[in-house]
């Protein structure tokens, strides 16, 4: 596979290179550590069992290519996979992908470098409280959400 992925001390960054990077539609994608909920090594078929049906816009062969973007909204993931048995996937928060699916060499020691990485980095950099972030309520003054009854 023609993906070049490299730890950032602020996150990933993912790249197409060659002839994958017209396969997928895509130069590729920088993940800040934010963004990081997991990492897992998954055998390719549970990884496209999991995986919606549909490339938008994206390139398959069935057993021997699957790179791009694969469905929309909530459940859109970015793949760059070609034959590999083993596939390091990596579980995103928020937008516009909520999981990427790549086939590395080593992929159990692809995985263990991302989450050395991310743990290093949840150890260094400041978290942000969401306490502030939910409206006040104008009648209890708590911060809250207010649910409708």
């Amino acid at each position: 596979m023609a993906i070049d992925l490299v730890v950032r001390p602020t996150g990933l960054r993912v790249r197409f290179t060659g002839t994958d990077r017209l396969a997928a539609g895509s130069r590729g994608l920088d993940v800040p550590f934010e963004r990081i909920i997991g990492t897992r090594v998954m055998t390719r078929g549970d990884a496209v069992a999991s995986s919606p049906r549909f490339p938008c816009p994206g390139s398959w062969w069935p057993r021997r290519l699957r790179a791009g973007s694969w469905g929309v909204g909530e459940r859109r993931q970015l793949w760059g996979v070609r034959q590999g048995a083993h596939v390091v996937v990596v579980y995103l928060s928020g937008r516009p992908f909520h999981r990427i699916v790549m086939d590395v060499e080593a992929p159990e020691h692809v995985r263990r470098g991302i989450e050395a990485a991310l743990l290093h980095s949840k150890k260094t950099s400041a978290r942000e409280s969401m306490r502030g972030s939910w409206p006040r309520s104008a009648t209890t003054g708590s911060a809250s959400p207010s649910v409708p009854r």
